[in-house]
């Protein structure tokens, strides 16, 4: 379905029967196939709710209306498109900074939060921040060789080929501009993440690749380390997108953590 959302078309899924709900945002110009094989486990239990946010898959938009405020908008325009008055919010890699600030503006929107691959941009003190290189400026001739060249360092898997064609698959049904706009957009305010993370009291799950050559796995511990009712939970062998390639283990993590 296509929902009217701060005038554009957004398209979403909402499936399942469960008391709950779980609220999927995806990352990057990922589209609701990032959490698709999860949520139809989770749907089981869950209603599940997904949809592509600004820029990707069928929510198409002018790149310069790709902002991270108008993302976090988003979240709360779909809530209210389809009646959600609260919900467990995830958030997948990108995705994750959404989700923390949609948390942070509302907390009481929401019953709990899931972070998977994604540390919202947290880092450790002493980590060095390097300049975002655009993806136009990624390996690769071309769009689509910079997005298979993305796909296979985001599954170093074994026998991952299946998940790399799909993954850039979906990438491909955005933009190159969209791309470029979303992977260079920034918050327009800087938060003090210590002080910020320790009044969010939401039961919160961490998920982490193990392989995961995009997040480092000392940023997703010290963003545990600051969410005071937090769990991590480290995937071994698994690389950026465990939903995609573990969808079972994921969704069993979020049924016991969440005890739905």
């Amino acid at each position: 379905m296509f929902l009217d959302i701060a005038g554009n078309r957004v398209f979403a899924l909402s499936f399942g029967k469960g008391p709950k709900t779980f609220l999927a945002h995806s990352g990057w110009i990922g589209n609701f196939e990032d959490w698709i094989a999860t949520l139809s486990i989770l749907s089981e239990e869950w209603r599940v709710v997904v949809y592509d946010h600004r820029g990707s898959g069928e929510t198409p938009v002018p790149s310069e209306d790709i902002t991270a405020d108008a993302l976090v908008d988003d979240v709360f325009g779909v809530m209210n498109a389809l009646k959600i008055e609260t919900c467990t919010l995830a958030g997948f890699s990108a995705g994750a900074v959404t989700a923390l600030r949609a948390a942070l503006r509302h907390p009481d929107r929401f019953e709990g939060l899931m972070l998977l691959n994604g540390s919202g941009g947290v880092k450790v003190s002493d980590a060095e921040i390097k300049p975002r290189v655009p993806p136009s400026q990624w390996p690769g001739d071309t769009h689509l060789e910079r997005l298979e060249w993305f796909a296979t360092m985001c599954t170093p898997e074994p026998g991952a080929l299946h998940i790399r064609r799909w993954a850039v698959n979906l990438l491909s049904r955005a933009t190159p501009e969209a791309a470029e706009a979303s992977f260079m957009t920034q918050p327009s305010q800087t938060l003090d993440w210590p002080a910020e993370l320790g009044r969010l009291s939401l039961p919160t799950l961490l998920v982490h690749g193990e392989l995961d050559p995009l997040v480092d796995v000392k940023d997703m511990e010290y963003l545990q380390s600051l969410l005071p009712q937090s769990k991590l939970v480290i995937m071994e062998g698994s690389g950026h997108l465990p939903a995609m390639t573990r969808p079972q283990d994921v969704a069993r993590e979020i049924n016991e953590f969440f005890a739905v």
